[in-house]
């Protein structure tokens, strides 16, 4: 748990140096927009897997339970990516002259609504194995 830990704080320094190095000079454009695709990847492929995850999840959750556990972890993901597409739509919105660049923003929320589904069929899952 500590290395883990420590591997994603030494990220999180690693990231934040390395920003603040590009930061500088005419470079800063092309970093801009070369973290918005870095993300924009990242984060197509993790809602992707979670997308993956959650159809063989709740194909099999009602009668193996222990996907469930899958389900949540998958939910969880969700809304964590759902709220980082939020605050990046929310400061690009701010940084683009042009007002009207709201697309991440709008992504962010079908990524939320998306995981509140789940989170409904997971609550209704769960009380039909209990009861």
């Amino acid at each position: 748990m500590t290395r883990g830990l420590g591997a994603i704080a030494l990220a999180i320094v690693v990231v934040w140096l390395l920003a603040h190095l590009f930061y500088v000079g005419p470079v800063q454009d092309a970093t801009e927009v070369g973290v918005l695709w870095v993300l924009g990847f990242a984060t197509a492929s993790l809602v992707g897997a979670a997308i993956i995850l959650l159809v063989v999840a709740m194909a099999l959750g009602q009668t193996r339970p222990a996907w469930l556990r899958f389900v949540r972890g998958a939910r969880n993901v969700a809304a964590v990516v759902g709220c980082a597409l939020i605050l990046v739509g929310l400061l690009h919105y701010r940084d683009t002259e042009p007002r009207g660049e709201i697309h991440w923003l709008v992504i962010g929320l079908v990524v939320l609504a998306g995981a509140g589904v789940v989170h409904l069929w997971l609550v209704r899952t769960i009380r039909r194995q209990t009861a």
